[in-house]
C-alpha cells in the first residue's frame, strides 16, 4: 500500500511543500493573521521555512490555548491529507485496521537473565551523569532531579507497561535497554532477517519479553515449532506499507494485554517520507488515545533539540552571559573565525511568563523534517492537556551509523565541541532516553511553567545553550573536525 500527499478538499496530488503550507495555514488562520500572511508570502519555501517555524513557535507558546488549537487543527488536516491508492485517508486506514480482522500473528520471545540497571559508561550513577551534563551545559538542570528519582526508586513497575516501539529496531530506540530493565516491548520494524535475529538474540539474553509481529500471510503452517531463525526470516511490518495491519496489531495488543499501552514513536525517514511515516505514527497515537481510557495509554517520543522552541528566559540569559564573559583568547579566535552571537529572542506570554525563543535548526535537515518534528510536539502537548501521560524527551545528538555515514556530519560533530556542542555515544544516548522514558511514565509530571513538558529534563547536547548563532558554527566546526571526513573514529 503506497501513501501519497493530496489536497484534502480536491483529492488532487500535491507535494510536501504545498502540504506544509496548507497545514500551517489551516492551523493558524483563526489565531494569527500576521503569521498566515507570512506563510502565504514566502516565495522560496525550502530556503525560508525556518522563519515561519520560528514565528509559529512564538504564537504557540504565547498562550496555551493557541498551541492546543494549532495542534488540533494541524494534526487533523495532516491525517486527512495523506491517502492510499484507494482514496482512504490515514484516519480511515487506521480505523479499518482497528476494527477489521487481525492480519498479524504475535510471537513471544522471553528472556531469562537478571535485570541490568541502567548505567552510563564511566559514570557511577545516573544522578552523577545528569550533574556532569548539566554542569557542561549539555542538559537542563531539571534532569538532575529526574535521575535522582530513578536512583532512589530502583524497582519501578515497568512490567505494568507494554512498550509498542514503532521503529523499535533503530539504534537510538530504547528497546534493548527496556528489555534489560525487565520490560515487555512489541517492536515494529521492517523485514530484515539479520536485524530481527540480533534483536531476538538480545531479548533471549535479557530480563524482558519481546513481542514480534509476523503478517499471517507469512506464517508457515508449522508455526508452533518455529525456530528463532524462522521467526526472524518472516518478522516485520512497514509502518507505511502495512499501516492497516499495524493498526490492527496495536488494537489486538490493547485488547488482549492487561498492561498500560505505551506507544513509542521513534520512526525517521529521509526527505518527504519522514512526513508520511510520522503521520502514520500520529494517526495511531490519535486512535489509541480515542479508544482507550487515559489511564491505559501513554505516548512517548525521542524529541529533537534541533527545532525552534520556547524555553525559560534563563536559558538564553545564561548563553548571553557566557558570551559576554569569554576569555580574550576565545574572543580572538571568534573574531578570526567570524563567529556571531546567538540571536535568541526574549518574549513574554499573554500572562506575563518570561520565555525565550531559540532556534538551533539547520536547513540541511530540510522542511519535511521540520513539519514531522513539529507535529510530534503538537501531539505531545495536546495529549498532555487531555490527561494522558506523555514522555516528550529531548534527546541529544548521537553518533549513530545513519548520521556518521555522512562525511560532512562526521567532521561537524568532531569539531562541534569547540563551540559547546557534544554528540553522545549511541549507547549512552539510548540509556539516557530509556531513563527519561521510565521516569516520565512513573515519576511526577513537571509543573514548572508552560514549557516544562519539553524543557524540564531536556538533554540537548549543548544546542539550546549555545552562545553562538548556529549557522555561524556548523561550517567552522566542519573545518576544525576535518579529520572526520576520512575517519569514523
Amino acid at each position: 500500500m503506497s501513501l501519497n500527499f493530496v489536497d484534502s478538499s480536491t483529492g488532487q496530488a500535491v507535494g510536501s511543500t504545498s502540504l506544509a503550507r496548507t497545514v500551517l495555514l489551516a492551523a493558524t488562520k483563526d489565531i494569527d493573521a500576521e503569521l498566515c500572511n507570512k506563510i502565504q508570502q514566502v516565495k522560496n519555501w525550502r530556503k525560508e521555512y525556518l522563519g515561519v517555524y520560528r514565528a509559529l513557535t512564538k504564537t504557540e507558546f504565547y498562550q496555551e490555548q493557541n498551541g492546543l488549537e494549532i495542534a488540533h487543527l494541524g494534526l487533523e488536516l495532516l491525517a486527512r491529507s495523506i491517502h492510499d491508492d484507494s482514496g482512504r485517508n490515514l484516519a480511515e486506514i487506521v480505523e479499518a485496521g482497528w476494527v477489521g480482522d487481525a492480519q498479524v500473528e504475535t510471537f513471544i520471545i522471553s528472556g531469562t537473565s537478571p535485570i541490568r540497571p541502567l548505567s552510563v559508561s564511566g559514570i557511577s550513577s545516573l544522578t552523577d551523569a545528569a550533574q556532569i551534563w548539566s554542569h557542561e551545559k549539555l542538559a537542563e538542570p531539571g534532569l538532575v532531579g529526574s535521575f535522582k528519582f530513578l536512583d532512589a526508586h530502583k524497582k519501578l513497575p515497568i512490567s505494568m507497561d507494554l512498550l509498542i516501539a514503532l521503529a523499535g529496531a533503530a539504534e537510538y530506540a530504547p528497546t534493548k535497554h527496556w528489555l534489560g530493565a525487565g520490560g515487555t516491548v512489541a517492536v515494529v520494524a521492517r523485514k530484515n532477517t539479520q536485524r530481527w535475529l540480533d534483536l531476538i538474540a538480545h531479548a533471549r539474553n535479557s530480563a524482558g519479553t519481546l513481542l514480534v509481529p509476523v503478517l499471517k500471510s507469512r506464517v508457515p503452517l508449522d508455526a508452533i515449532s518455529l525456530t528463532d531463525e524462522a521467526i526472524a526470516q518472516n518478522a516485520g511490518l512497514d509502518i507505511c506499507d502495512d499501516a492497516e495491519a499495524l493498526a490492527g496489531w496495536v488494537a489486538a495488543l490493547s485488547m488482549t494485554r492487561k498492561e498500560r499501552i505505551v506507544l513509542g514513536q521513534y520512526a525517521y525517514a529521509p526527505g518527504a517520507k519522514h512526513i508520511l511515516v510520522q503521520a502514520v505514527q500520529d494517526a495511531l497515537a490519535a486512535k489509541v488515545c480515542a479508544k482507550l481510557p487515559a489511564n491505559r495509554v501513554a505516548l512517548a517520543w525521542l524529541a529533537t533539540p534541533t527545532d525552534s522552541t520556547a524555553v525559560p528566559a534563563e536559558v538564553l540569559q545564561d548563553a548571553l552571559n557566557r558570551y559576554a564573559s569569554r576569555s580574550w583568547g576565545t574572543k580572538l579566535r571568534d573574531l578570526m573565525l567570524g563567529m556571531r552571537k546567538t540571536n535568541g529572542q526574549f518574549f513574554d506570554t499573554r500572562f506575563g511568563e518570561k520565555l525565550a525563543l531559540i532556534d538551533p535548526t539547520s536547513t540541511v535537515q530540510g522542511s519535511s523534517y521540520a513539519l514531522a518534528k513539529r507535529s510530534q510536539r503538537w501531539r505531545a502537548y495536546l495529549a498532555n492537556s487531555q490527561g494522558i501521560k506523555v514522555s516528550y524527551a529531548i534527546a541529544p545528538p548521537a553518533r549513530t551509523e545513519s548520521v556518521f555515514s555522512f562525511k560532512l556530519l562526521r567532521a561537524t560533530f568532531r569539531g562541534a565541541p569547540a563551540f559547546g556542542v557534544q554528540a553522545f555515544g549511541v549507547d549512552d544516548a539510548a540509556v539516557a532516553a530509556t531513563a527519561l522514558l521510565i521516569r516520565d511514565l512513573h515519576g511526577p509530571m513537571p509543573h514548572r511553567g508552560s514549557t516544562a513538558l519539553h524543557t524540564e529534563s531536556a538533554i540537548h547536547g549543548g544546542l539550546w545553550r549555545m552562545i553562538y548563532l548556529p549557522k555561524s558554527v556548523w561550517n567552522k566546526a566542519t573545518l576544525i573536525g576535518w579529520l572526520g571526513l576520512f575517519s569514523r573514529k
